[in-house]
């Protein structure tokens, strides 16, 4: 399955697994459950619940013969006239939106996101970055489906929309072939400090006016978001004077 029609069809609103059942059906053209959860990978009682939901949007239409459900999906270009009308509609509320914003700016705001759905969720937050995402990552053992994500369809997203990573690493193998790798090719800045010096669990990445706290075992697979331009300016100045003085001291030793 091509991962950046993937990617694309959830830049514009769709899950992942949402993502894959639609263009699994297009391909098919029309089938059954369990040919489409075959075809997608997916568990069958998930491909259900699946084509219900997208049913319910008008994405996917069901039809019975001799007793059997099948289903197919909309085409591509009235998708696409679906997600304008979506687009123009929420268009409209952002005056009101905005209004509601400011009334209640001052209070910081808290997301929560929990399994790898909601981490898929809360790293395509950034995407949309208007500024570079400076990011502390930690020594870890990073659950192995979340980290073929960040790899095989965040990073390279991250990339395509042109938002810059500027990383300081705890020392650890990992973050050693991490550092290595092409700082062009994967649009980012990195540095490695002395794991005795500096040494935190997980990820804690700034952004937009937010700071996202990332956990990411197999066991803690959870992650928050924090709306608060004061915290936002903390954690960056304390992130400018840690990059800042390692590259001193580095230039210094040279």
């Amino acid at each position: 399955m091509d991962a950046n029609l993937l990617i694309t069809l959830q830049n514009y609103g769709l899950s992942e697994k949402e993502a894959r059942v639609y263009l699994t059906v297009l391909e098919l053209g029309t089938s059954i459950a369990s040919t489409i959860a075959r075809r997608a990978e997916l568990n069958r009682v998930t491909v259900y619940t699946i084509l219900e939901d997208l049913k319910k949007d008008g994405i996917v239409n069901e039809t019975t013969k001799e007793g059997v459900k099948y289903y197919g999906v909309i085409s591509p270009d009235i998708l696409l006239k679906q997600m304008e009308q979506k687009y123009e509609s929420f268009k409209d509320k952002v005056p009101e939106l905005l209004a509601m914003a400011e009334k209640f700016g001052s209070k910081p705001k808290i997301q929560f996101f929990e399994g790898l759905e909601g981490m898929k969720k809360m790293y395509g937050d950034q995407l949309s970055s208007k500024t570079d995402l400076l990011a502390f990552m930690g020594r870890h053992e990073i659950n192995e489906k979340l980290s073929d994500y960040l790899m095989a369809s965040f990073i390279p997203a991250r990339v395509k929309a042109w938002v810059l990573a500027k990383v300081i690493l705890s020392d650890s193998p990992e973050n050693r072939i991490y550092n290595k790798k092409s700082d062009k090719e994967l649009l980012k800045k990195s540095m490695i400090i002395d794991d005795k010096k500096f040494t935190i669990p997980d990820e804690v990445l700034i952004y937009d006016n937010k700071v996202a706290i990332s956990l990411y075992t197999d066991h803690d697979m959870c992650g928050i978001i924090i709306h608060s331009n004061k915290f936002y300016e903390t954690m960056q100045s304390i992130f400018t004077l840690i990059w800042e003085t390692h590259k001193s001291n580095k230039k210094n030793k040279q």
